[in-house]
């Protein structure tokens, strides 16, 4: 799939991509106290998979209207936006920062208030619907916390190198026209090698 839309500035701030970059990684540094108040904050390790095939299927459903396939560039599942999401939360910085549960506890509030709403899950919902349940949990600090941390990881995966499993074929970079720095990430020579 090729993308060849030159994006302008006023084509971002038009599309309101700008404002949730900027929104999602101004909220990043109060995850943590929402996610402490909520006893969710933990340094445990991650090992294998950490999210089920339910959860997966929920956090798709949410980056898929945070990345629509409008038409309008790359989709969440066009950059491979979970894959990218279930490989970087095993890194252990994000285990201690705590994002693998927060993560997962943001699953279990949608799901409730998707159920106490409209009587069926979140993935049964229809889009128009799922967004109407976005805005709600959004009410509250942390359900803006849990979908600011939601769209800092799809923005990696856009903008992230396709080594690191998210952005196949450097699609995220052919949409945003950018060329990547040098030289590009091989085995063995990745940032976490480096840790």
């Amino acid at each position: 799939m090729e993308y060849t839309k030159h994006l302008s500035s006023r084509d971002i701030l038009e599309n309101g991509v700008l404002f949730s970059l900027m929104a999602a990684l101004a909220e990043l540094p109060n995850r943590f106290e929402s996610a402490e108040e909520d006893g969710v904050f933990t340094r445990s390790p991650v090992v294998g998979n950490y999210f089920t095939n339910e959860q997966r299927m929920v956090i798709d459903a949410v980056q898929m209207q945070l990345f629509p396939d409008d038409g309008n560039g790359p989709s969440a599942r066009d950059l491979r936006a979970l894959s990218y999401l279930e490989w970087v939360i095993t890194d252990p910085v994000n285990v201690d920062d705590g994002d693998p549960k927060f993560i997962g506890k943001g699953v279990e509030r949608l799901t409730h208030v998707s159920q106490t709403d409209h009587g069926m899950g979140f993935v049964e919902l229809t889009p128009e619907l799922q967004n109407k349940v976005l805005k709600r949990i959004t009410q509250s600090k942390f359900g803006k916390n849990w979908l600011s941390l939601l769209m800092y990881y799809l923005t990696e995966a856009l903008m992230l190198d396709p080594y690191y499993r998210g952005n196949p074929d450097m699609i995220g970079w052919m949409w945003l026209e950018h060329r990547p720095g040098f030289p590009r990430p091989v085995e063995g020579k990745t940032y976490r090698d480096f840790e």
